[in-house]
């Protein structure tokens, strides 16, 4: 077993506002550098040190052959432009026309490809352009265009004639008098086309072939990614594993300042008698002992801890600092960099709790980074590229430098879809997959997207959720989470977000796993 070493919080190793004390551990094996030599308290490189001599992360494997987004877009753009250009603005421009000669004689397949961005990096998952038009004199609203995850990359979507039709309430694009497409939140129209079937049918065997071509690499062979993993995270692991697609384990998050940390198990508890498999914390706001104290306390009940970390880019914050910040991602991942050094002192806050948890035997359920492809959080601003190196270089820390052996890696994406392959940092440094999304619905399209970046054998979570679906729901939808969490306060108190009846009968079916039905791990 490798040595463990914990940050000396009362000799100044680490500045952790808030924070209570931490306990020593044994020494750093010596192939680590000390945390004295790596990092100073302030985050910066100590003048002895080169950076060639800063910690790094060991090389990541290859997670995929990769094209450039520029030659995956010129592929695309060679094809659209065989087709009738129709416009190109600038930042909030939209295109308005009455003249739609170019649809006379259109067919249900032909299309209107659409290239856009959003030149606001801030405005990720926001509406930035959207359809309209007149019909019978009337102006109809047709729908909006998102700014996706990376919002400032260039993106092709597809809108045939029929969908144009279905989206106007016509029966064919010739009743349509005229066509707008607006512009807003920093959305930019970067190419308009009408294109004929058979350029829509070329344009998708273009995209599927890049798809192929960029197909993720999978190493994944059914054990945690942590081959040094403690046995009762192996335990859990095996357990989770055969769970999958037999049932759906429950879970619920905690809130800290209601009446009690308990009030959500307390609501479960009195309505339905029952108290839920998962239990979710948060590191938010330093709140590190009491997370660990409540952390052990429901390992010793028999129930599973996950943990996420809502936190600035300081990690010693909350919320709105999540939202609020951003950090200099040309210098992030230089080693020696003020960026880079602040990172391994921010990442470390939370090592000695981490370490106190696997010294109590609980592995934890670990997803920082969450909702990671969303845009909105500082994480992710960075854009898909740079997030798969800040993903894998806690990793590296946690695992390979600190040697936390108890943390099973929860990978959670944001209910955005789409692009989410190009998040993935590879079967080494993932064990649970999955997605958020307060819908209220199973998720299905979620959960096949899921499916697709995850090697088979890995079980797919819905991380976090407002309602909770229904078994049948489920079922019909052939999404088969292995858990679910709610998240805190209205959503699981409020009759509008999840109603008594249906909570009550899912925590009483055999095929939601609550607290009292889980296995002794120990």
């Amino acid at each position: 077993m490798r040595k463990k070493i914990l940050l000396l919080l009362l000799s100044g190793l680490l500045l952790c506002a808030g924070c209570g004390n931490g306990a020593e551990g044994p020494s750093a094996p010596e192939s680590a550098p000390s945390t004295q030599e790596s990092i100073s308290p302030e985050g910066d490189q100590t003048e002895q040190n080169s950076p060639a001599d800063v910690w790094q992360p060991k090389e990541a494997p290859p997670v995929r052959n990769a094209l450039t987004d520029e030659e995956k877009l010129s592929r695309q753009i060679a094809i659209l432009g065989k087709g009738i250009f129709l416009f190109s603005g600038q930042t909030d421009e939209g295109y308005s026309t009455d003249d739609l000669s170019f649809l006379e004689g259109a067919g249900g397949q032909d299309a209107l490809a659409l290239i856009y961005v959003c030149d606001d990096e801030s405005h990720a998952g926001w509406g930035v352009l959207g359809w309209g038009g007149n019909v019978a004199g009337q102006y109809v609203k047709g729908a909006d265009v998102p700014a996706m995850s990376d919002p400032t990359k260039e993106r092709v979507v597809m809108i045939t004639m029929k969908e144009l039709a279905e989206m106007f309430g016509v029966d064919s694009t010739a009743e349509m008098e005229s066509l707008i497409l607006g512009a807003w939140n920093g959305g930019r129209i970067a190419g308009l086309y009408f294109v004929t079937a058979d350029l829509v049918q070329e344009w998708q065997d273009c995209v599927a072939e890049i798809d192929s071509y960029e197909q993720i690499i999978h190493t994944y062979s059914g054990g945690l990614s942590n081959e040094n993993a403690i046995e009762n995270a192996k335990t859990l692991y095996a357990y989770l594993q055969e769970t999958y697609g037999q049932y759906c384990l429950t879970g619920q998050m905690e809130s800290t300042w209601m009446t009690s940390p308990d009030y959500e198990m307390d609501y479960l508890m009195e309505h339905t008698g029952k108290l839920p498999a998962i239990r979710g914390l948060d590191f938010m706001h330093n709140d590190f002992e009491g997370v660990v104290d409540r952390a052990i306390e429901w390992w010793e009940q028999g129930g599973i801890p996950t943990i996420c970390w809502h936190t600035g880019a300081d990690f010693a914050s909350g919320y709105d600092e999540c939202l609020a910040d951003n950090i200099n991602w040309e210098e992030a991942f230089v080693p020696g960099s003020e960026t880079y050094n602040s990172l391994l002192v921010g990442m470390d806050r939370a090592v000695p709790y981490l370490q106190q948890l696997e010294d109590a035997g609980v592995p934890v359920l670990w997803r920082p980074f969450h909702e990671l492809d969303g845009g909105w959080f500082w994480w992710s601003k960075g854009g898909s590229d740079n997030f798969v190196k800040l993903w894998q270089l806690m990793y590296s820390r946690y695992t390979d430098y600190w040697g936390l052996d108890n943390l099973i890696w929860v990978y959670g994406y944001s209910g955005n879809g789409e692009t989410m392959a190009e998040w993935y940092p590879g079967d080494a440094y993932v064990d649970l997959l999955g997605a958020d999304s307060y819908a209220e619905s199973a998720e299905a399209r979620l959960y096949e997207e899921c499916v697709k970046i995850a090697p088979e054998g890995m079980p797919i979570v819905f991380h976090e959720c407002g309602r909770i679906p229904t078994e049948e729901e489920l079922k019909e939808a052939e999404a088969a989470w292995l858990f679910f969490m709610v998240w805190h306060t209205s959503w699981l108190t409020e009759e509008k977000n999840q109603p008594l009846d249906a909570l009550y009968q899912i925590y009483n079916s055999d095929y939601f796993i609550t607290l009292d039905e889980l296995p002794d791990f120990k």
